[in-house]
Protein backbone atom coordinates (compact mmCIF):
# COMPACT_ATOMS: atom_id res chain seq x y z
CA UNK A 1 0.00 0.00 0.00
CA UNK A 2 1.51 3.54 -0.73
CA UNK A 3 1.27 6.08 1.68
CA UNK A 4 1.85 9.87 0.77
CA UNK A 5 4.27 11.69 2.37
CA UNK A 6 4.01 14.60 5.07
CA UNK A 7 2.80 17.25 3.23
CA UNK A 8 -0.15 19.39 4.03
CA UNK A 9 -3.29 17.02 3.18
CA UNK A 10 -4.90 18.07 0.07
CA UNK A 11 -8.53 17.85 1.06
CA UNK A 12 -7.86 20.63 3.49
CA UNK A 13 -7.78 23.01 0.23
CA UNK A 14 -11.04 23.80 -1.30
CA UNK A 15 -11.71 23.28 -4.86
CA UNK A 16 -10.57 19.12 -4.71
CA UNK A 17 -12.87 16.03 -3.54
CA UNK A 18 -12.57 15.04 -0.60
CA UNK A 19 -10.06 11.62 -0.13
CA UNK A 20 -13.59 9.86 0.85
CA UNK A 21 -15.19 10.59 -2.42
CA UNK A 22 -12.10 9.60 -4.59
CA UNK A 23 -11.85 6.41 -2.85
CA UNK A 24 -15.28 5.22 -3.04
CA UNK A 25 -14.60 4.99 -6.59
CA UNK A 26 -12.14 2.71 -5.69
CA UNK A 27 -10.16 1.65 -9.01
CA UNK A 28 -8.86 4.44 -11.64
CA UNK A 29 -6.37 5.04 -14.32
CA UNK A 30 -3.77 7.65 -12.74
CA UNK A 31 -1.76 9.74 -14.79
CA UNK A 32 1.07 11.58 -14.00
CA UNK A 33 3.90 12.70 -14.82
CA UNK A 34 7.57 9.98 -14.37
CA UNK A 35 9.19 12.33 -12.54
CA UNK A 36 7.37 11.91 -9.64
CA UNK A 37 8.33 9.38 -7.30
CA UNK A 38 5.18 7.81 -6.75
CA UNK A 39 1.65 8.24 -8.20
CA UNK A 40 0.02 9.57 -4.86
CA UNK A 41 2.65 12.70 -5.77
CA UNK A 42 0.52 14.40 -8.40
CA UNK A 43 -2.35 14.29 -5.00
CA UNK A 44 -0.11 16.17 -2.53
CA UNK A 45 0.77 18.58 -5.47
CA UNK A 46 -2.94 19.65 -6.31
CA UNK A 47 -4.62 23.27 -5.77
CA UNK A 48 -7.31 22.87 -8.06
CA UNK A 49 -9.24 20.22 -9.94
CA UNK A 50 -11.48 20.20 -13.15
CA UNK A 51 -13.75 17.14 -14.60
CA UNK A 52 -13.43 16.04 -18.56
CA UNK A 53 -15.18 14.27 -20.79
CA UNK A 54 -13.98 14.02 -24.06
CA UNK A 55 -15.00 11.30 -27.22
CA UNK A 56 -11.80 8.24 -27.03
CA UNK A 57 -13.11 6.82 -30.71
CA UNK A 58 -16.50 5.12 -30.35
CA UNK A 59 -16.62 5.51 -26.69
CA UNK A 60 -16.27 8.49 -24.57
CA UNK A 61 -13.36 9.14 -21.63
CA UNK A 62 -14.23 10.59 -18.60
CA UNK A 63 -11.75 12.11 -16.21
CA UNK A 64 -10.60 14.34 -12.84
CA UNK A 65 -7.44 16.79 -13.82
CA UNK A 66 -5.70 18.18 -11.15
CA UNK A 67 -3.49 21.51 -11.16
CA UNK A 68 -0.38 22.19 -9.21
CA UNK A 69 -0.16 25.66 -7.82
CA UNK A 70 1.60 27.28 -10.80
CA UNK A 71 -1.43 26.10 -13.32
CA UNK A 72 0.27 22.74 -14.42
CA UNK A 73 -1.71 19.71 -14.56
CA UNK A 74 -0.23 17.30 -12.15
CA UNK A 75 -2.17 14.20 -12.13
CA UNK A 76 -4.87 12.71 -13.84
CA UNK A 77 -7.86 10.03 -12.73
CA UNK A 78 -9.73 8.03 -15.44
CA UNK A 79 -13.13 6.00 -15.26
CA UNK A 80 -13.00 2.83 -15.92
CA UNK A 81 -15.54 0.07 -16.46
CA UNK A 82 -14.31 -1.51 -12.93
CA UNK A 83 -15.28 2.06 -11.43
CA UNK A 84 -17.74 2.73 -8.91
CA UNK A 85 -19.86 5.07 -11.55
CA UNK A 86 -22.34 6.40 -8.83
CA UNK A 87 -19.09 7.22 -6.85
CA UNK A 88 -17.59 8.94 -10.09
CA UNK A 89 -20.28 11.43 -10.15
CA UNK A 90 -20.54 12.41 -6.73
CA UNK A 91 -16.44 13.20 -6.56
CA UNK A 92 -16.85 14.78 -10.12
CA UNK A 93 -20.41 16.88 -9.11
CA UNK A 94 -19.04 19.87 -7.79
CA UNK A 95 -16.06 20.32 -10.43
CA UNK A 96 -16.17 22.33 -13.28
CA UNK A 97 -15.90 21.33 -16.80
CA UNK A 98 -12.02 21.12 -18.23
CA UNK A 99 -12.10 23.61 -20.99
CA UNK A 100 -8.58 22.75 -22.33
CA UNK A 101 -7.34 21.19 -25.44
CA UNK A 102 -8.42 17.83 -24.53
CA UNK A 103 -11.97 18.14 -24.41
CA UNK A 104 -12.11 19.47 -28.05
CA UNK A 105 -11.98 17.48 -31.68
CA UNK A 106 -11.20 17.90 -34.86
CA UNK A 107 -7.74 20.07 -35.52
CA UNK A 108 -7.17 20.24 -31.85
CA UNK A 109 -6.94 16.66 -31.27
CA UNK A 110 -4.53 16.03 -34.82
CA UNK A 111 -2.29 19.04 -32.99
CA UNK A 112 -2.56 16.80 -29.29
CA UNK A 113 -1.44 13.42 -31.23
CA UNK A 114 1.82 14.87 -32.80
CA UNK A 115 2.46 16.69 -29.44
CA UNK A 116 2.15 13.08 -27.22
CA UNK A 117 4.27 12.07 -29.69
CA UNK A 118 7.34 14.08 -28.84
CA UNK A 119 6.36 14.04 -25.05
CA UNK A 120 5.94 9.84 -25.73
CA UNK A 121 7.81 8.68 -22.13
CA UNK A 122 7.50 11.87 -19.86
CA UNK A 123 4.14 10.26 -18.33
CA UNK A 124 3.73 7.41 -15.99
CA UNK A 125 -0.05 5.37 -16.03
CA UNK A 126 -1.23 2.69 -13.83
CA UNK A 127 -4.35 1.39 -12.38
CA UNK A 128 -4.91 1.87 -8.91
CA UNK A 129 -7.52 0.94 -6.10
CA UNK A 130 -8.15 4.05 -3.44
CA UNK A 131 -8.52 4.15 -0.21
CA UNK A 132 -8.45 6.37 2.68
CA UNK A 133 -6.52 5.73 6.31
CA UNK A 134 -7.18 8.09 9.48
CA UNK A 135 -4.23 9.39 11.13
CA UNK A 136 -3.63 10.08 14.85
CA UNK A 137 -5.44 13.43 14.40
CA UNK A 138 -8.27 12.14 12.61
CA UNK A 139 -7.44 13.10 9.41
CA UNK A 140 -7.98 11.16 6.19
CA UNK A 141 -5.03 10.37 4.09
CA UNK A 142 -5.29 9.10 0.77
CA UNK A 143 -3.29 6.29 -0.23
CA UNK A 144 -3.20 3.54 -3.03
CA UNK A 145 -2.87 0.20 -3.91
CA UNK A 146 -2.27 -1.83 -7.64
CA UNK A 147 -5.62 -3.09 -8.83
CA UNK A 148 -6.84 -5.59 -10.59
CA UNK A 149 -9.12 -5.25 -13.58
CA UNK A 150 -11.61 -7.06 -16.19
CA UNK A 151 -10.22 -7.75 -19.51
CA UNK A 152 -12.47 -4.87 -20.69
CA UNK A 153 -11.14 -2.86 -17.87
CA UNK A 154 -7.85 -3.58 -19.39
CA UNK A 155 -8.08 -3.01 -22.49
CA UNK A 156 -10.16 0.24 -21.63
CA UNK A 157 -6.96 1.23 -19.56
CA UNK A 158 -4.29 0.57 -22.50
CA UNK A 159 -6.27 3.06 -24.72
CA UNK A 160 -6.38 5.78 -22.28
CA UNK A 161 -2.83 5.49 -21.28
CA UNK A 162 -1.88 5.14 -25.34
CA UNK A 163 -4.27 8.49 -26.03
CA UNK A 164 -2.36 10.41 -23.42
CA UNK A 165 1.19 9.34 -24.11
CA UNK A 166 1.92 7.67 -21.10
CA UNK A 167 3.66 4.28 -19.74
CA UNK A 168 1.40 1.57 -18.47
CA UNK A 169 2.65 -0.28 -15.85
CA UNK A 170 2.05 -3.75 -16.11
CA UNK A 171 -0.70 -5.24 -13.55
CA UNK A 172 0.99 -7.73 -10.77
CA UNK A 173 -2.04 -9.69 -10.59
CA UNK A 174 -4.95 -10.89 -12.89
CA UNK A 175 -7.97 -10.18 -12.00
CA UNK A 176 -10.56 -13.01 -10.04
CA UNK A 177 -12.00 -14.60 -13.48
CA UNK A 178 -8.55 -14.48 -15.66
CA UNK A 179 -7.04 -16.14 -12.22
CA UNK A 180 -9.59 -18.73 -12.11
CA UNK A 181 -9.67 -19.62 -16.15
CA UNK A 182 -6.09 -20.24 -15.30
CA UNK A 183 -6.56 -22.27 -13.01
CA UNK A 184 -8.83 -24.27 -14.60
CA UNK A 185 -6.34 -25.03 -17.86
CA UNK A 186 -3.59 -25.33 -15.11
CA UNK A 187 -5.55 -28.27 -13.60
CA UNK A 188 -4.82 -31.98 -14.93
CA UNK A 189 -7.95 -33.24 -17.26
CA UNK A 190 -8.35 -35.82 -14.48
CA UNK A 191 -9.18 -33.54 -12.19
CA UNK A 192 -11.22 -31.18 -14.39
Amino acid sequence: MRAPSSIANPSERAGLPSPERLAAVATVLCVYPRRHRDALDGWLQAASAERMTRLDGESSCEALVFRNAAGRVCWRLYLLPDSDFLAWDDAAAKLQMYRGADARGGVWAGLRRRWLRRLRGRWQAEVLRLHVLRDDAGHCILVADTAELSPLGQAHARRIATGEGARLQAQAHVCCCMASRLNDEARPAQFA
